[in-house]
């Protein structure tokens, strides 16, 4: 009896330990399979009930606990076999699951247009609008051409400066001093007029020696080279001509010494007069009656008006493009003059890095003077044949590359990138375009506008 006793409390632990690892087993797939867990746990409830079954009818007939002992073996056999069968349903129904999932995920990525590469209108990069929103948008389409003999104009500010080659410093030769002044500042005086009297001693001690040396050459002219002999007869002649030269090396002209020889000269010994070698203003008056001006003295700065020029400042870039002899127009005080351009300067401005850029005007109404702001307008013909297009053309492509938009067929835009060469006349020369295709020279915002909005990207990045 107590033999019985411990063989049926054995195998109550050993069913026990067999349903604690089937449950353990049902929570650890049910994750992966919650119906199968379902279902596996009703099969462990049945598989209960029948083993107490099976323990009333032990205890009912003990003397057949051998025979149960063998079913039990069996039976344990068997539930060893359902657990191998659990295992392999399970793996390959998780694998199964894995493969749904992964044919899933491709179905949406197919859906979506996604994958190893973009859709067709996202690679071309087309933008499409209907007539009626091109017109609202503001899109004007227009076909390109070549232009020929066009004139580049380039501005520059510019001042007006005098004529150099016009301009006549008056200075003393010698120590002198100023008995009275002709002149007041600005005033226009002519070619011989005087603009001052000044007296020196060198003045008066050449005059001297030029009456002593004409009076010597005179005598000997007379006598004749035969009498008073060919060497003699040269010394007086040169004698005469040097102390000649200098008083025009003092600042007498030609005629000054004409009546000085022929004892006509107005003025006392000693004074001279400053004559006006020119037509001009005087610009610049450094003198006063009674002064002392020694040798180098200005005594004034005569200037002819009748020309001005304008000294423009450009880019270096630029400014060696332009030659002499190029025609422009200046602007000044809103009064348009023709110019054209008498030097071009090879030195850059070390403070302000620019080109100076020469040009002259015709000033026969003296309505010009030095000091005058300018605005310049230099007409550079163009050489070559190019193909200019509106500001409102050009948009910055998603690279950064200046780009239009083609109208491949009514309604459908495709930016294409262009290379910026100049600017002319306020519109700006491409190249890249061929003659006859259309581009959208207003509203290329508005399409750049949508072909970011759709994600569309021209360069297939």
């Amino acid at each position: 009896m107590l033999k019985r006793t411990l063989k049926k409390q054995l195998f109550v632990r050993k069913l026990l330990a067999a349903s604690i690892a089937v449950t353990l087993g049902t929570f650890q797939y049910s994750g992966l399979n919650p119906v199968y867990a379902q279902q596996q746990d009703e099969h462990e409830h049945e598989h209960t009930q029948e083993t107490m079954h099976k323990d009333d009818h032990d205890e009912a007939d003990h003397k057949e606990t051998e025979h149960h002992d063998d079913h039990e073996g069996d039976h344990k056999s068997g539930k060893h076999q359902d657990e191998h069968e659990y295992l392999d349903k399970d793996e390959h129904n998780h694998e199964k699951g894995h493969n749904d999932e992964h044919s899933g995920e491709s179905a949406k990525a197919d859906e979506h247009g996604h994958g190893h590469g973009h859709g067709d209108e996202e690679e071309e990069g087309f933008v499409k609008m209907s007539a009626q929103q091109q017109a609202m948008a503001g899109i004007q389409v227009e076909p390109v051409a070549y232009e020929s003999h066009v004139n580049e104009i380039i501005t520059a500010p510019g001042e007006v400066v005098n004529d150099l080659y016009k301009t006549t410093l008056l200075t003393t030769q010698v120590d002198s001093r100023v008995l009275n002044r002709k002149v007041v500042l600005g005033q226009h005086v002519k070619k011989g007029d005087v603009i001052a009297v000044l007296y020196s001693l060198e003045i008066a001690t050449a005059q001297n020696q030029l009456k002593v040396a004409l009076s010597e050459w005179n005598r000997v002219r007379k006598l004749g080279k035969q009498t008073v002999g060919a060497k003699r007869y040269v010394e007086a002649k040169a004698d005469f001509e040097k102390n000649k030269e200098v008083l025009l090396a003092y600042g007498f002209n030609q005629n000054l010494i004409t009546q000085l020889i022929n004892g006509k000269n107005e003025y006392p010994s000693g004074a001279y007069p400053v004559i006006a070698p020119h037509d001009g203003v005087i610009m610049e008056d450094n003198f006063q009656s009674g002064q002392y001006l020694p040798a180098g003295s200005t005594i004034a700065r005569l200037v002819d008006e009748s020309d001005v020029w304008v000294d423009a400042l450009l880019a270096p870039e630029i400014g060696q493009r332009i030659p002499v002899g190029t025609l422009a127009k200046v602007d000044i005080d809103n009064k348009v003059f023709p110019a054209k351009v008498i030097h071009d300067s090879h030195a850059i401005d070390e403070v302000t890095r620019t080109r100076k850029i020469r040009l002259i005007i015709q000033n026969q109404d003296h309505v010009l003077h030095a000091g005058l702001f300018a605005k310049v307008f230099i007409e550079l013909p163009v050489k070559e044949k190019v193909i200019l297009l509106p500001e409102t053309a050009l948009m910055r492509s998603s690279d950064g590359d200046w780009a239009v938009f083609i109208e491949q067929e009514p309604g459908v835009f495709k930016q294409q990138e262009v290379e910026l060469v100049n600017t002319i006349n306020g519109k700006h020369q491409v190249k890249g375009l061929k003659p006859g295709q259309k581009v959208a020279v207003k509203g290329a915002f508005f399409l750049a506008s949508e072909m970011a909005k759709g994600g569309f990207d021209p360069h297939n990045h």
